[in-house]
């Protein structure tokens, strides 16, 4: 049976929700329809909080496209190192960071936040299925797919090379710095914007990627002239079964995930 009530900041397909008339709210009858007002709505996530954090990844990906001035995006250059890459890798973490704590503080987790570490992160992969995510960049000359929570097996959190590869780089540059490179960059980047997407799903493009060229939603997708991403599956019981319009003016139309 699906889900009557959404998650905080916590993104799932909508049973039954008619792409093909997504703008309409009502059926001929005057009935409410599913639809995917809730990604918009303060109750599910603050809003101008979803407009900064898109804002800072919107940075990051300007800046990326200077990158690409020096450096061609291609699985030849995975291995190129240099002080920008640094630069990036830290601020493309520390803001998958951010995405993770926020995750966590919407639904009441218990755990006092200054002791929130990767593993408590790791507990948002079974919630969003993380490990299933996939994303491609449009300019990489190869097509690489890149899957940036692969090691993040729901029942088995192993090392995430990218985010180990930041911490070693923040904590010891001159010791560490060949880890300043263009592939833990990449996927560094690739969470980043599958952690938003698992939170905000199609309404993450809305605000913050038109600039860049039309943006195409379908079901499971989002595709932008800078990235396509493929979200996970969820079987019907984990998806959401709610029409928002019925549910929105409950006391409590919005739940905490446990994350245990």
């Amino acid at each position: 049976m699906p889900i009557t009530k959404p998650y905080h900041r916590i993104w799932r397909p909508v049973k039954d929700y008619d792409w093909s008339n997504s703008v309409i709210s009502f059926d001929d009858n005057s009935e409410p329809k599913p639809t995917l007002d809730y990604l918009y709505d303060d109750c599910f996530a603050n809003q101008e909080e979803k407009k900064s954090l898109i804002t800072a990844t919107r940075m990051i990906l300007r800046d990326l496209n200077t990158l690409y001035d020096y450096i061609e995006p291609s699985d030849d250059n995975l291995g190129v190192f240099s002080h920008r890459i640094y630069e990036l890798l830290l601020r493309t973490a520390a803001e998958f960071e951010a995405n993770c704590k926020g995750i966590l503080k919407a639904n009441g987790y218990s755990k006092p936040e200054n002791e929130w570490c990767v593993k408590d992160y790791f507990k948002i992969s079974r919630a969003a299925r993380l490990n299933e995510y996939r994303l491609t960049f449009e300019r990489w000359e190869t097509g690489h797919v890149f899957r940036p929570f692969i090691e993040w097996n729901p029942s088995r959190r192993e090392l995430l090379k990218w985010y180990d590869a930041y911490n070693e780089v923040k904590h010891d540059r001159y010791g560490n710095f060949k880890k300043a490179k263009l592939e833990y960059l990449m996927n560094a980047l690739a969470g980043l914007i599958c952690i938003m997407h698992a939170q905000y799903g199609e309404g993450m493009s809305y605000v913050g990627f038109q600039e860049y060229g039309t943006t195409n939603i379908n079901e499971g997708i989002v595709e932008t002239p800078i990235f396509t991403i493929k979200a996970p599956h969820f079987p019907e019981e984990e998806q959401y079964g709610f029409i928002w319009e019925n549910i929105k003016t409950d006391q409590q139309p919005v739940v905490n995930y446990t994350f245990g």
